[in-house]
Protein backbone atom coordinates (compact mmCIF):
# COMPACT_ATOMS: atom_id res chain seq x y z
CA UNK A 1 0.00 0.00 0.00
CA UNK A 2 0.75 3.41 -0.55
CA UNK A 3 0.03 5.80 2.67
CA UNK A 4 0.00 9.26 3.94
CA UNK A 5 0.87 9.88 7.02
CA UNK A 6 -0.62 13.54 9.03
CA UNK A 7 1.24 14.60 11.79
CA UNK A 8 2.06 17.91 12.65
CA UNK A 9 5.59 16.40 14.69
CA UNK A 10 7.47 14.07 13.85
CA UNK A 11 11.62 13.20 14.77
CA UNK A 12 13.80 15.07 14.99
CA UNK A 13 11.24 17.15 16.93
CA UNK A 14 11.08 15.82 20.98
CA UNK A 15 7.80 16.60 21.19
CA UNK A 16 6.11 13.42 23.00
CA UNK A 17 3.44 13.31 20.38
CA UNK A 18 5.86 12.31 17.76
CA UNK A 19 6.53 8.84 19.33
CA UNK A 20 3.62 7.05 17.84
CA UNK A 21 3.95 8.03 14.35
CA UNK A 22 7.84 7.55 14.37
CA UNK A 23 7.28 3.72 15.83
CA UNK A 24 3.89 3.08 13.13
CA UNK A 25 6.00 4.73 9.99
CA UNK A 26 9.31 2.48 10.95
CA UNK A 27 6.49 -0.13 10.84
CA UNK A 28 4.61 0.45 7.82
CA UNK A 29 8.66 0.31 5.94
CA UNK A 30 9.21 -2.79 7.73
CA UNK A 31 5.71 -4.31 5.86
CA UNK A 32 7.04 -2.79 2.67
CA UNK A 33 4.57 -0.06 2.38
CA UNK A 34 5.67 3.22 0.67
CA UNK A 35 5.13 6.32 3.44
CA UNK A 36 5.09 9.65 2.65
CA UNK A 37 4.97 11.97 5.92
CA UNK A 38 3.30 15.33 5.69
CA UNK A 39 4.42 17.57 9.03
CA UNK A 40 5.91 20.36 9.35
CA UNK A 41 9.32 21.89 11.41
CA UNK A 42 7.70 22.43 14.96
CA UNK A 43 10.30 21.06 17.61
CA UNK A 44 12.88 20.93 14.34
CA UNK A 45 15.61 22.87 12.85
CA UNK A 46 15.47 23.82 9.65
CA UNK A 47 18.74 22.40 8.88
CA UNK A 48 18.29 19.28 10.96
CA UNK A 49 18.68 15.90 9.02
CA UNK A 50 16.20 13.70 9.34
CA UNK A 51 16.25 10.87 11.74
CA UNK A 52 14.22 7.92 9.43
CA UNK A 53 16.25 7.14 5.72
CA UNK A 54 14.69 5.01 3.64
CA UNK A 55 13.81 4.44 -0.03
CA UNK A 56 10.45 3.99 0.38
CA UNK A 57 9.62 7.12 2.78
CA UNK A 58 9.53 10.83 2.21
CA UNK A 59 9.28 13.56 4.38
CA UNK A 60 7.27 16.45 3.29
CA UNK A 61 8.00 18.95 5.92
CA UNK A 62 5.86 22.74 5.45
CA UNK A 63 7.10 25.67 7.62
CA UNK A 64 4.20 27.15 9.93
CA UNK A 65 4.49 30.56 9.83
CA UNK A 66 4.03 30.99 13.70
CA UNK A 67 6.53 28.70 14.46
CA UNK A 68 9.08 30.35 12.13
CA UNK A 69 8.27 33.57 13.21
CA UNK A 70 8.49 32.40 16.61
CA UNK A 71 12.08 31.13 16.20
CA UNK A 72 13.12 34.38 14.76
CA UNK A 73 12.28 36.01 17.93
CA UNK A 74 14.05 33.62 19.69
CA UNK A 75 17.42 34.19 17.81
CA UNK A 76 17.08 38.17 18.42
CA UNK A 77 16.91 37.05 21.71
CA UNK A 78 12.98 38.02 22.14
CA UNK A 79 11.65 35.21 23.78
CA UNK A 80 9.22 36.84 25.56
CA UNK A 81 7.56 38.45 22.80
CA UNK A 82 7.61 34.65 20.85
CA UNK A 83 5.83 33.62 23.65
CA UNK A 84 3.37 36.39 23.81
CA UNK A 85 2.64 35.46 19.95
CA UNK A 86 2.28 31.95 20.27
CA UNK A 87 -0.38 32.48 23.14
CA UNK A 88 -2.46 35.18 20.57
CA UNK A 89 -1.85 32.66 17.86
CA UNK A 90 -3.37 29.83 19.66
CA UNK A 91 -6.21 32.15 20.96
CA UNK A 92 -6.83 33.85 18.10
CA UNK A 93 -6.28 31.38 14.49
CA UNK A 94 -9.25 28.08 14.76
CA UNK A 95 -8.77 25.89 15.88
CA UNK A 96 -5.21 26.53 17.37
CA UNK A 97 -2.23 28.25 15.96
CA UNK A 98 -1.14 24.97 13.77
CA UNK A 99 -4.15 26.19 11.66
CA UNK A 100 -2.28 27.66 8.78
CA UNK A 101 -0.21 24.58 8.36
CA UNK A 102 -2.79 22.16 7.96
CA UNK A 103 -4.93 24.08 5.79
CA UNK A 104 -2.17 24.48 3.55
CA UNK A 105 -1.07 20.23 3.75
CA UNK A 106 -5.22 20.11 3.20
CA UNK A 107 -4.88 21.88 0.12
CA UNK A 108 -2.07 19.75 -1.80
CA UNK A 109 -3.66 16.86 -0.40
CA UNK A 110 -7.01 17.88 -2.20
CA UNK A 111 -5.02 18.54 -5.21
CA UNK A 112 -3.44 15.21 -5.06
CA UNK A 113 -6.54 13.20 -4.10
CA UNK A 114 -6.81 9.26 -5.07
CA UNK A 115 -2.68 9.18 -4.63
CA UNK A 116 -2.74 7.38 -1.31
CA UNK A 117 -4.45 3.76 -0.41
CA UNK A 118 -4.53 5.02 3.18
CA UNK A 119 -4.24 8.32 4.89
CA UNK A 120 -3.87 7.84 8.84
CA UNK A 121 -4.17 11.79 10.60
CA UNK A 122 -2.82 12.23 14.01
CA UNK A 123 -4.91 14.22 16.13
CA UNK A 124 -3.37 16.39 18.05
CA UNK A 125 -3.45 19.50 17.63
CA UNK A 126 -7.72 20.08 16.64
CA UNK A 127 -6.45 21.44 13.57
CA UNK A 128 -6.10 18.01 12.05
CA UNK A 129 -9.73 18.29 12.38
CA UNK A 130 -10.00 20.70 9.36
CA UNK A 131 -9.80 18.11 6.66
CA UNK A 132 -13.44 17.68 7.02
CA UNK A 133 -13.84 20.78 5.72
CA UNK A 134 -11.99 20.17 2.32
CA UNK A 135 -14.18 16.62 1.22
CA UNK A 136 -11.25 14.48 1.04
CA UNK A 137 -12.15 12.44 3.93
CA UNK A 138 -13.11 8.89 3.06
CA UNK A 139 -13.47 5.68 4.19
CA UNK A 140 -9.68 4.93 3.80
CA UNK A 141 -8.44 7.89 6.51
CA UNK A 142 -8.05 6.37 10.10
CA UNK A 143 -7.78 9.13 12.73
CA UNK A 144 -5.51 8.35 15.58
CA UNK A 145 -6.96 10.22 18.96
CA UNK A 146 -3.57 10.63 21.74
CA UNK A 147 -5.39 13.63 23.18
CA UNK A 148 -9.44 13.98 23.79
CA UNK A 149 -10.42 17.36 21.83
CA UNK A 150 -14.08 18.69 22.30
CA UNK A 151 -14.75 16.43 25.37
CA UNK A 152 -11.70 17.92 27.06
CA UNK A 153 -12.28 21.76 25.97
CA UNK A 154 -15.62 21.38 27.28
CA UNK A 155 -14.49 20.04 30.77
CA UNK A 156 -12.03 22.13 30.91
CA UNK A 157 -13.12 25.27 28.23
CA UNK A 158 -10.17 26.89 26.92
CA UNK A 159 -8.92 30.71 27.88
CA UNK A 160 -9.50 32.09 24.65
CA UNK A 161 -13.12 33.86 24.87
CA UNK A 162 -12.64 33.40 21.16
CA UNK A 163 -11.92 29.73 20.64
CA UNK A 164 -14.75 28.93 23.76
CA UNK A 165 -17.34 30.77 21.28
CA UNK A 166 -15.95 28.40 18.43
CA UNK A 167 -16.63 25.38 20.27
CA UNK A 168 -19.65 24.32 18.85
CA UNK A 169 -18.10 25.07 15.20
CA UNK A 170 -15.37 22.72 16.30
CA UNK A 171 -17.81 20.11 17.71
CA UNK A 172 -19.65 19.66 14.27
CA UNK A 173 -16.04 20.10 12.35
CA UNK A 174 -15.19 16.97 14.42
CA UNK A 175 -18.45 14.72 13.90
CA UNK A 176 -18.27 15.59 10.41
CA UNK A 177 -14.64 14.18 9.83
CA UNK A 178 -15.14 11.18 12.25
CA UNK A 179 -18.61 9.79 10.56
CA UNK A 180 -16.80 9.96 7.09
CA UNK A 181 -13.39 7.90 8.19
CA UNK A 182 -13.24 4.57 7.73
CA UNK A 183 -11.90 4.29 11.47
CA UNK A 184 -11.41 6.03 14.31
CA UNK A 185 -8.26 4.91 17.22
CA UNK A 186 -8.60 5.84 20.80
CA UNK A 187 -4.94 5.63 22.76
CA UNK A 188 -7.39 5.92 25.79
CA UNK A 189 -10.48 3.60 26.14
CA UNK A 190 -12.65 6.10 28.36
CA UNK A 191 -12.22 8.73 25.65
CA UNK A 192 -13.65 6.33 23.20
CA UNK A 193 -16.37 5.92 25.38
CA UNK A 194 -17.23 9.40 25.68
CA UNK A 195 -16.86 9.96 21.74
CA UNK A 196 -19.12 7.24 21.04
CA UNK A 197 -21.43 8.20 23.38
CA UNK A 198 -21.51 11.75 22.48
CA UNK A 199 -22.59 10.07 19.13
CA UNK A 200 -19.25 12.24 17.28
CA UNK A 201 -18.73 8.83 15.73
CA UNK A 202 -20.20 5.42 15.16
CA UNK A 203 -19.19 2.61 17.83
CA UNK A 204 -18.57 0.30 15.17
CA UNK A 205 -15.97 2.43 13.93
CA UNK A 206 -13.76 2.58 16.53
CA UNK A 207 -10.77 1.14 18.03
CA UNK A 208 -9.11 1.00 21.57
CA UNK A 209 -5.35 0.72 20.73
CA UNK A 210 -2.93 2.11 23.27
CA UNK A 211 0.51 3.21 23.20
CA UNK A 212 3.07 1.30 22.97
CA UNK A 213 6.48 0.57 23.68
CA UNK A 214 9.88 -0.10 20.61
CA UNK A 215 10.86 -3.64 21.77
CA UNK A 216 14.39 -2.66 19.84
CA UNK A 217 15.05 0.40 21.95
CA UNK A 218 14.66 -1.34 25.45
CA UNK A 219 16.61 -4.13 24.20
CA UNK A 220 19.30 -3.89 26.74
CA UNK A 221 19.27 -2.50 29.88
CA UNK A 222 21.79 -0.79 31.26
CA UNK A 223 23.08 -0.66 35.37
CA UNK A 224 21.10 0.64 37.35
CA UNK A 225 22.94 3.45 39.64
CA UNK A 226 23.78 2.89 43.63
CA UNK A 227 21.62 5.47 45.20
CA UNK A 228 18.23 5.72 45.84
CA UNK A 229 16.97 7.84 42.64
CA UNK A 230 13.67 8.90 41.41
CA UNK A 231 13.85 10.30 37.52
CA UNK A 232 11.19 12.05 35.90
CA UNK A 233 11.50 13.00 32.44
CA UNK A 234 9.07 15.75 30.59
CA UNK A 235 7.74 18.96 32.21
CA UNK A 236 5.09 19.83 35.24
CA UNK A 237 2.66 22.29 34.59
CA UNK A 238 2.61 25.60 36.92
CA UNK A 239 -0.54 24.11 38.94
CA UNK A 240 -3.48 20.99 38.41
CA UNK A 241 -2.75 18.20 36.78
CA UNK A 242 1.03 17.80 36.71
CA UNK A 243 2.51 19.76 39.59
CA UNK A 244 5.28 18.11 41.16
CA UNK A 245 3.78 19.54 44.62
CA UNK A 246 2.01 16.21 46.17
CA UNK A 247 5.31 14.20 45.17
CA UNK A 248 7.51 16.89 46.72
CA UNK A 249 5.70 16.74 49.73
CA UNK A 250 5.66 13.25 50.38
CA UNK A 251 9.47 13.38 49.45
CA UNK A 252 9.61 15.46 51.93
CA UNK A 253 7.75 13.85 54.57
CA UNK A 254 9.60 10.82 53.77
CA UNK A 255 13.00 11.95 54.62
CA UNK A 256 11.56 14.09 57.89
CA UNK A 257 10.95 10.28 58.85
CA UNK A 258 13.64 8.40 57.62
CA UNK A 259 16.13 10.80 58.00
CA UNK A 260 18.66 7.90 56.99
CA UNK A 261 17.65 8.00 53.42
CA UNK A 262 18.76 11.69 53.10
CA UNK A 263 22.45 11.08 51.62
CA UNK A 264 20.97 7.95 49.22
CA UNK A 265 17.84 9.61 48.14
CA UNK A 266 17.98 12.35 44.86
CA UNK A 267 14.99 13.58 42.74
CA UNK A 268 16.59 14.16 39.39
CA UNK A 269 14.64 16.13 36.56
CA UNK A 270 15.25 16.52 32.96
CA UNK A 271 13.11 19.22 31.36
CA UNK A 272 11.68 22.34 31.89
CA UNK A 273 11.70 23.44 35.02
CA UNK A 274 9.38 26.30 36.90
CA UNK A 275 10.07 28.86 39.17
CA UNK A 276 6.99 28.04 40.97
CA UNK A 277 8.41 24.44 41.87
CA UNK A 278 11.41 25.95 42.95
CA UNK A 279 9.50 27.67 45.88
CA UNK A 280 8.38 24.13 46.44
CA UNK A 281 11.44 22.45 46.28
CA UNK A 282 13.10 25.65 49.23
CA UNK A 283 10.01 25.65 51.13
CA UNK A 284 10.22 21.78 51.65
CA UNK A 285 13.91 22.04 52.12
CA UNK A 286 14.64 19.64 49.77
CA UNK A 287 17.79 21.42 47.91
CA UNK A 288 19.89 18.63 48.50
CA UNK A 289 18.46 15.98 47.13
CA UNK A 290 17.31 17.83 44.03
CA UNK A 291 19.02 17.53 40.86
CA UNK A 292 17.24 20.03 37.75
CA UNK A 293 18.19 19.09 34.45
CA UNK A 294 17.80 20.32 30.51
CA UNK A 295 15.77 17.96 28.76
CA UNK A 296 17.54 15.45 27.21
CA UNK A 297 17.19 14.13 23.11
CA UNK A 298 15.42 11.08 22.84
CA UNK A 299 17.63 8.55 22.41
CA UNK A 300 19.33 9.62 25.62
CA UNK A 301 16.11 9.77 27.54
CA UNK A 302 15.07 6.24 26.47
CA UNK A 303 18.69 5.06 27.44
CA UNK A 304 18.60 7.06 30.90
CA UNK A 305 15.08 5.58 31.70
CA UNK A 306 16.35 2.23 31.92
CA UNK A 307 19.20 3.15 34.25
CA UNK A 308 16.98 5.38 36.27
CA UNK A 309 16.44 2.84 39.95
CA UNK A 310 12.99 4.44 40.04
CA UNK A 311 10.31 6.21 38.01
CA UNK A 312 7.88 8.60 38.39
CA UNK A 313 4.72 9.18 37.11
CA UNK A 314 1.95 11.57 38.06
CA UNK A 315 -1.42 11.32 36.58
CA UNK A 316 -4.68 13.75 37.75
CA UNK A 317 -8.43 13.44 37.36
CA UNK A 318 -8.11 15.70 34.56
CA UNK A 319 -6.00 13.45 32.67
CA UNK A 320 -8.71 10.32 32.27
CA UNK A 321 -9.70 11.33 28.73
CA UNK A 322 -6.05 10.01 27.34
CA UNK A 323 -3.14 8.44 27.84
CA UNK A 324 0.63 9.48 28.75
CA UNK A 325 2.43 7.78 26.40
CA UNK A 326 5.44 8.12 29.27
CA UNK A 327 3.74 5.25 30.61
CA UNK A 328 4.73 2.78 28.43
CA UNK A 329 7.93 3.86 28.21
CA UNK A 330 8.40 2.99 31.83
CA UNK A 331 7.24 -0.73 30.78
CA UNK A 332 9.81 -0.40 28.27
CA UNK A 333 12.31 0.27 30.67
CA UNK A 334 11.22 -2.45 33.02
CA UNK A 335 12.13 -0.16 36.57
CA UNK A 336 9.86 0.61 39.41
CA UNK A 337 7.05 2.72 39.02
CA UNK A 338 6.23 5.24 41.82
CA UNK A 339 2.81 6.27 40.67
CA UNK A 340 0.67 8.99 41.95
CA UNK A 341 -2.85 7.80 40.25
CA UNK A 342 -6.10 8.17 40.85
CA UNK A 343 -7.85 4.79 42.20
CA UNK A 344 -10.66 3.42 40.03
CA UNK A 345 -8.89 5.69 36.93
CA UNK A 346 -8.21 4.00 33.94
CA UNK A 347 -4.59 4.17 33.72
CA UNK A 348 -4.45 2.80 37.51
CA UNK A 349 -6.30 -0.03 36.12
CA UNK A 350 -3.41 0.19 33.24
CA UNK A 351 -0.85 -0.07 36.07
CA UNK A 352 -2.38 -3.07 37.50
CA UNK A 353 -2.97 -5.26 34.58
CA UNK A 354 0.48 -4.87 33.42
CA UNK A 355 1.52 -5.65 37.13
CA UNK A 356 3.18 -2.52 37.86
CA UNK A 357 0.55 -1.07 40.45
CA UNK A 358 3.12 -1.73 43.56
CA UNK A 359 4.07 1.90 44.20
CA UNK A 360 0.63 3.39 43.09
CA UNK A 361 -1.14 5.75 45.39
CA UNK A 362 -3.89 8.39 45.07
CA UNK A 363 -2.25 11.35 43.26
CA UNK A 364 -3.39 14.01 45.86
CA UNK A 365 -2.51 11.71 49.04
CA UNK A 366 0.41 13.26 50.35
CA UNK A 367 0.35 9.69 53.24
CA UNK A 368 0.08 7.54 50.61
CA UNK A 369 2.92 8.79 48.72
CA UNK A 370 4.91 8.39 51.99
CA UNK A 371 3.98 4.98 52.21
CA UNK A 372 5.02 4.35 49.09
CA UNK A 373 8.51 5.78 49.20
CA UNK A 374 8.92 3.83 52.47
CA UNK A 375 7.67 0.60 50.80
CA UNK A 376 10.26 1.31 48.28
CA UNK A 377 13.35 2.39 50.22
CA UNK A 378 13.00 -1.07 52.01
CA UNK A 379 13.26 -2.88 48.98
CA UNK A 380 15.72 -0.61 47.75
CA UNK A 381 17.83 -1.85 51.11
CA UNK A 382 17.09 -5.62 50.15
CA UNK A 383 18.71 -5.14 47.07
CA UNK A 384 18.50 -4.32 43.51
CA UNK A 385 15.00 -3.13 42.58
CA UNK A 386 13.23 -4.76 40.92
CA UNK A 387 9.85 -5.29 38.73
CA UNK A 388 8.07 -8.62 37.67
CA UNK A 389 7.84 -7.67 33.36
CA UNK A 390 6.03 -10.66 32.29
CA UNK A 391 2.60 -8.94 32.08
CA UNK A 392 4.13 -5.72 30.73
CA UNK A 393 5.01 -7.85 27.20
CA UNK A 394 0.96 -6.48 26.12
CA UNK A 395 2.50 -2.93 25.40
CA UNK A 396 4.82 -4.09 23.91
CA UNK A 397 4.95 -2.92 19.89
CA UNK A 398 5.23 -6.55 18.57
CA UNK A 399 1.67 -7.29 20.01
CA UNK A 400 0.65 -3.71 18.94
CA UNK A 401 1.74 -2.95 15.45
CA UNK A 402 0.34 -5.78 13.54
CA UNK A 403 -2.88 -4.95 15.05
CA UNK A 404 -2.47 -1.52 13.55
CA UNK A 405 -1.19 -2.72 10.03
CA UNK A 406 -4.73 -4.98 10.40
CA UNK A 407 -7.11 -1.79 11.00
CA UNK A 408 -5.38 -0.14 8.31
CA UNK A 409 -5.53 -2.65 6.04
CA UNK A 410 -9.29 -3.72 6.97
CA UNK A 411 -10.63 -0.37 6.93
CA UNK A 412 -12.26 0.04 3.57
CA UNK A 413 -13.83 -3.13 3.88
CA UNK A 414 -17.05 -2.04 6.09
Amino acid sequence: MKILVITHTFPPSKHSNAKRPQYLVRAFLDAGWEVDVATSYIGVAVDQPEVIIHPKLRILRDGDPVWRLQGKLRKMRLGGLAKILGFAANGLLFPDFCALWARKTFRKLKREKGNYDRVLAFVYPPSVLLSGDYGIVDRSWVFDFQESVTPQFERFPRKSFFQRMMLGRLKRLEKKALHAAGRVVFTADSNRFTYVERGTVPAERTEHLPYFYDEVAFCAPGETGKRFEIGYYGNFDLTGARSPEIFLRSLAGFLERFSEARQATRFVFYGSWLSRHDSYVEELGLRDVCEINEAVPYEQYLQRLQTSPVLLLIVAPEHNLFMPSKIVDYFGARRPILAFVPEGSEMRGVLENAGMAQYSCQNDDVEQGIDALRRLWEAYQAGPLKVDEKKTSGWASSALVPKYLQILEECEQD
